[in-house]
């Protein structure tokens, strides 16, 4: 399987760019967690509608939650390490790296729906044909 690494980095800009504005525009509280769950599904579905077929689709989706947050992940442990030390540090990055695999399961249906979508949507007229 070839993984298309620009639909990958489109949908994590995207869930970045989404994650920001909804970091800003909705405050803090009980029901902030579904508000923040919304990029990750949404860059997942738009990696997932770059790529042809549900299988190709659910992978992208999947790969695009994650990615970017692995590399936040592994400058947040270094640095965990450098001000807390490395065994609070490294639990922590344990929990997180369970976290961010729980977190490609969404992206992934995600993933999965958009290449759904993308493979259901109108065939184009050939160009240059005259209309009849």
């Amino acid at each position: 399987m070839d993984i298309n690494w620009r639909a990958v980095l489109t949908g994590f800009v995207v869930a970045i760019v989404l994650g920001i504005l909804v970091s800003w525009a909705y405050p803090p509280g009980e029901t902030s967690g579904l508000a923040f769950a919304l990029p990750g599904l949404v860059g997942g579905f738009v990696a997932g509608y770059m790529v042809s077929g549900i299988g190709n689709g659910a992978v992208h989706g999947g790969l695009s939650t994650i990615v970017g947050a692995l590399f936040v992940l592994a400058a947040l442990t270094v640095f965990g390490i450098l001000f807390v030390g490395i065994i609070p540090a490294l639990g922590g990055a344990g929990i997180a790296l369970i976290a961010l695999f729980a977190m490609a399961i969404p992206g992934a249906i995600a993933g999965a729906l958009g290449a759904w979508l993308h493979g259901r949507r109108a065939p184009r007229p050939a160009t240059g044909a005259a209309p009849r």
